[in-house]
């Protein structure tokens, strides 16, 4: 669900904080991967993960930039609502497939007869037998059962909503990446959580990651809308958000909850024009609740924890825990030919191929020098900083 309706707020309130920007501006920079995103999506395109992450990975190094990606670690207890509700979705489209499977084959062995009443009471049985909270709409039950359905087509699309990511996306992933030589994570928890974290503390410069959820976490620069086939992509700076909407980090934290997060139920009837009015008022959801607490137009449930879930934004993990894994994120030497013959069983186009054999040392290369002006330009900084100090 990410921050519910965050983004209108941002787009009402922030649009000198979003800018489109060119990747080579990110020149040098180490940038996190929210991987699960992209997995999902290449899956959903053409069925080839393999394909999609690579052309991704020659567009960020072709930049100079050095990518790590962070694979999705346990969510937190908090999120179990959530979660089961995805899990009954997905339910609901299994069930939407096997219907849709059970009508072609009625219709396929009875093409000359009308046998509508029967298939539908053949799926009500189904209903029965398999969730009786399922619903299928008039309008869907209507186009079912029509002549002009293609049942195919219809299956098709169930099927590309229920992708569902296997042990072995994961371990080629992981073999891709280990032919490239590019780093990758375990998170010890939600992805983007780790990222933010890993961000705050200078590990790596920005993340890339649809969840909006990242700002809440405390993300200071984080890439929207990545596309390997285009050199653009959107950036969210958070300082400047924060500026924009004149909140404090912890405000804006209290915001996202207020206006609907995974973590915690919401208060009904706070929608997220009241939620931003009542913090900018009211500072923190402390006092929203003390003001609010003789009023019948806001109901607030008895399991709103806003408290777990402003730790889970703010502390996620503990970090000293695991901090020894990420001392030293580098890129090490690729395995070019292991690489190329790996390469060979998708449906990567023959472009591909030719540009990591022409130049796949060179992009390295080029990173390797990027990165070491980028620490020249850091220490000056420090430098300068210090003499204009102690002036």
């Amino acid at each position: 669900m990410g921050i519910k309706n965050l983004k209108n707020i941002l787009t009402s309130k922030c649009t000198n904080a979003i800018v489109q920007r060119k990747l080579n501006s990110y020149n040098g920079y180490i940038i996190g991967i929210d991987l699960s995103i992209f997995l999902y999506k290449y899956l959903y395109n053409n069925n080839d993960h393999i394909e999609g992450l690579t052309r991704l990975i020659l567009r960020l190094l072709k930049n100079n930039i050095q990518p790590v990606f962070v694979f999705d670690g346990k969510p937190p207890k908090e999120k179990q609502e959530t979660l089961l509700e995805r899990k009954q979705k997905r339910e609901f489209l299994f069930m939407k497939k096997d219907i849709l499977h059970m009508i072609k084959k009625k219709k396929e062995n009875y093409p000359n007869i009308n046998i509508n009443k029967e298939i539908i009471k053949e799926i009500n049985e189904y209903i029965n037998k398999t969730n009786i909270n399922f619903k299928l709409s008039d309008e869907n039950m209507e186009l079912y059962l029509s002549d002009i359905c293609n049942y195919n087509e219809e299956i098709e699309k169930i099927e590309k909503k229920i992708i569902i990511i296997k042990s072995h996306h994961i371990e080629n992933a992981k073999n891709l990446f280990n032919y490239f030589g590019i780093s990758y994570i375990h998170a010890p928890c939600e992805a983007e959580s780790l990222l933010a974290v890993l961000c705050k503390k200078n590990i790596i410069d920005c993340c890339i990651t649809e969840d909006m959820d990242i700002l809440a976490n405390g993300c200071n620069i984080f890439l929207k809308n990545f596309s390997s086939d285009k050199n653009i992509v959107d950036e969210y700076c958070l300082e400047g958000i924060l500026e924009n909407l004149e909140l404090t980090y912890n405000e804006f934290v209290d915001l996202c909850i207020l206006c609907g997060c995974d973590y915690t139920s919401k208060i009904y009837g706070i929608g997220h024009v009241n939620a931003y009015k009542l913090i900018k008022k009211h500072k923190n959801i402390e006092n929203i609740l003390e003001s609010i607490k003789d009023t019948s137009k806001f109901k607030v449930p008895d399991d709103f924890d806003y408290v777990n879930a402003r730790k889970l934004f703010n502390n996620p993990f503990d970090f000293e825990d695991i901090k020894v894994h990420f001392n030293d994120l580098k890129m090490n030497k690729p395995d070019k030919n292991e690489l190329l013959k790996f390469l060979e069983n998708t449906k990567l186009h023959k472009k591909y191929f030719d540009e990591i054999d022409k130049n796949l040392m060179n992009y390295y290369l080029n990173i390797d020098i990027a990165r070491s002006f980028d620490k020249q330009e850091k220490k000056q900084e420090k430098i300068t900083n210090y003499f204009s100090t102690s002036i």
